[in-house]
């Protein structure tokens, strides 16, 4: 499953970092790209390990805030 996050508060190329070592943390995800000038944060997912609400609780830890989440199969 691949999950998209609109998120706020990332302006600096350390903060995809940051957020790429926080969601590697978490079992079952699988790859993250994040980019700090579209704000997008994009994983990939195994659904059966861990879901949405639980990345998007993960990246919020960081002090960044998400506007919005898109799921795909």
């Amino acid at each position: 499953m691949i999950a998209e996050f609109k998120v706020s508060g990332m302006h600096c190329p350390s903060c995809p970092k940051l957020i790429k070592m926080n969601l590697e943390e978490l079992q079952g995800v699988k790859d993250v790209k994040a980019d700090e000038k579209t704000g997008v944060v994009k994983v990939t997912f195994d659904e059966k390990k861990v879901n949405a609400k639980e990345i998007a609780k993960q990246i919020e830890q960081g002090e960044y805030k998400i506007l919005q989440t898109k799921e795909k199969k």
